[in-house]
């Protein structure tokens, strides 16, 4: 008698470590490649140019290397690759990159993806972050180290969130949102979202030392405190020579002034971005950037 809780559907040319653990029911394409120790829960579907690395738990129902929802896919094969010890909660879709988008979508490791949250197309999710429940992450998003973002938060395309930043509960995030703040509007998107103070948790679990936290907290009490002109705060702390953590959150607020609609990432349309450029193999790099001349 067949045990049905057996079935599954696994092309023969997909490559699967042998301690890997596929759930029944479940679907893997012939371009996949899942590699040790990763566990796959129910009824998940991995299919597309996809890797997923080592130590990864992905939860029952979710879609893994599915086809871009964006009218300028042309069907390339595209890539998805996924770092290790990731824990993906149920009915999570990811996507596949896109030929003008870079070719590539990137899980690094060590994330928490909770249950129904969505990555689009020629997204970069660095590591230990914490994406929690049905959030929307448009396409061509770049979530730096340790970065939260709360449930039922969105994400439009072409915005970065910065390190250890907190995104609050259903944001809507149309601009970049600088490292080590709270970003959020206090009646759930009624009105426009904005920084409100200092992500002290996230200052914790960058490991900083004590020198190096206290001169991050006073940038950002000098940038964020008042309306003054963001750019006049930024030269102000320049000039005072901050380094470290409070230089580079300067330098992240300055890319997207400089950047349109305060997305710094809206000048990588039509090119390869670098995180993408990192993953590529040079000759696939070099051939991509040839067809986008």
């Amino acid at each position: 008698m067949v045990d049905v809780q057996t079935i599954r559907e696994i092309h023969s040319s997909a490559r699967i470590a042998p301690d890997a653990k596929i759930g029944p029911y479940s679907v893997i394409g012939p371009e996949v490649i899942i590699g040790p120790g990763t566990v796959l829960g129910r009824r998940v579907t991995v299919m597309g140019n996809t890797t997923i690395g080592s130590g990864n738990v992905i939860g029952d129902g979710c879609v893994i290397g599915c086809t871009p929802q964006d009218m300028k896919y042309r069907g390339a094969s595209t890539m998805l690759v996924i770092g290790h010890k990731n824990h993906i909660g149920p009915m999570v879709t990811i996507h596949i990159g896109t030929e003008l988008g870079g070719y590539v979508t990137r899980i690094g490791d060590e994330n928490i993806l909770m249950g129904g949250c969505h990555i689009a197309h020629d997204c970069f999710v660095d590591n230990r972050t914490h994406i929690g429940r049905c959030v929307q992450l448009a396409g061509h998003i770049l979530v730096q180290d340790g970065a939260v973002l709360e449930d039922m938060s969105g994400a439009h395309h072409f915005v970065t969130i910065g390190r250890y930043a907190r995104v609050g509960q259903r944001t809507p995030v149309r601009r970049d949102v600088p490292p080590f703040t709270n970003f959020f509007s206090e009646d759930y998107g009624w009105t426009s979202p904005s920084v409100r103070g200092v992500h002290t948790a996230g200052i914790k679990a960058a490991n900083l030392t004590r020198e190096e936290q206290a001169e991050l907290k006073r940038a950002l009490s000098e940038l964020f405190e008042d309306e003054t002109a963001l750019q006049t705060k930024i030269e102000t702390l320049e000039n005072m020579g901050v380094e470290g953590e409070a230089k580079a959150l300067c330098e992240f607020c300055q890319l997207s002034l400089q950047g349109k609609f305060g997305r710094n990432r809206e000048s990588y349309r039509g090119q390869v971005p670098p995180e993408a450029a990192a993953v590529l193999p040079a000759e696939k790099l070099a051939e991509i950037q040839r067809s986008m001349q």
